[in-house]
């Protein structure tokens, strides 16, 4: 099979692989999409000497369909249309049993330290397999475990309603899918994105307003939005210092943060910006492997068209071009589609 390797220094290459072999419990899916993720660029921008030797291929937003399954495997059937939950857990302690393979003791990422989904199959368990109806297409399951997953679950924390402002800080894809699924909730949307054509993108999707941080002061505009109170909620994507800090400044008080972006290490937070304003501060990480059906639900039922994230698509040989087109930060949501 064909594979996805990082060679560091921002170069990737396709090269061949063994195709995989189920063994007891575990499928082979064949890809029809693969997500690329911001964490995937972690790994990507790696220097050559820290990438040596490690032939690991990268990615872990697969979905297609059931190509083999191994022994002991009777609720997964080959042909079955599958989006992939992206860690494998040991599933039989606490964390797995509670749905929370990302929080195993043993767990292992797809893309590292296993193969991922940049290939064109990827060995996973039967337990990882979730359905994917056919009303949705294979690209938007790509994005169901991880991108869009990981809006749903840290979205949902903030309990939004159509009482509710909430500003969403960064519009890359996890921003974006969040930006879907706060409209859906009801809530007013304002986003915050230096990059024009996510704003666009944003507002496309049905944002109420977007503020450009290189050129506003972002609290300053979402208090003169919402009338000198600041928002109800608000929802960390970008990482970024300057995110985080303002995410926590622009609420009013007796308001509700999620963090859901990973970057910065500063300290930047004083405590007192959410003591006096009786804030309330969550991390959220990834998503349950059981809330996956609840956000297949309210997908479906709400019509959340999360295809509209989706900018660009190429072949998985066309994977250098794509590489270097997402780590720019010019993009929407990037996937790999096979035919």
């Amino acid at each position: 099979m064909r594979g996805v390797v990082f060679l560091g220094g921002r170069q990737a290459e396709v090269r061949d692989y063994p195709d995989p072999m189920a063994g007891p419990g575990e499928v082979v899916v064949q890809l029809r999409a693969g997500g690329l993720c911001g964490s995937d660029l972690h790994l990507y921008r790696q220097s050559v000497e820290e990438r040596a030797g490690n032939e690991t291929i990268p990615g872990h937003e697969p979905s297609g369909v059931v190509q083999a399954v191994g022994p002991g495997v009777t609720h997964v059937q080959v042909g079955d249309r599958v989006s992939v939950y992206h860690y494998r857990g040991c599933g039989h302690c606490p964390q797995c049993l509670g749905g929370n393979l990302m929080w195993c003791a043993e767990r292992r990422g797809y893309g590292g330290p296993i193969h991922g989904s940049d290939a064109d199959y990827i060995l996973t368990d039967a337990r990882n397999c979730c359905p994917l109806p056919d009303e949705l297409s294979f690209a938007v399951g790509a994005m169901m475990a991880c991108n869009a997953g990981t809006a749903f679950s840290s979205i949902s924390k903030l309990r939004l309603s159509g009482a509710d402002t909430v500003a969403i800080f960064g519009q890359g894809p996890v921003g974006l899918a969040g930006t879907l699924f706060a409209k859906a909730m009801g809530a007013h949307v304002v986003v915050v994105e230096p990059v024009a054509l996510r704003r666009d993108l944003a507002l496309s999707l049905g944002a109420d307003a977007a503020i450009d941080p290189a050129q506003d002061d972002a609290v300053a505009a979402i208090k003169e939005l919402t009338h000198g109170e600041g928002a109800h909620a608000a929802y960390e994507t970008s990482g970024s210092a300057p995110g985080q800090n303002g995410a926590v400044e622009s609420l009013r008080l007796g308001g509700r943060a999620v963090f859901v972006g990973i970057g910065s290490q500063d300290k930047t937070l004083n405590p007192m910006q959410i003591i006096g304003k009786q804030a309330t501060l969550m991390g959220s990480f990834v998503l349950p492997l059981p809330m996956y059906w609840e956000m297949l639900r309210f997908v479906l039922d709400h019509q959340v068209p999360l295809e509209a994230i989706i900018t660009h698509r190429f072949p998985i040989e066309r994977a250098p071009e794509a590489f270097t087109l997402f780590d720019s930060g010019a993009t929407g949501k990037v996937v790999f589609e096979w035919a």
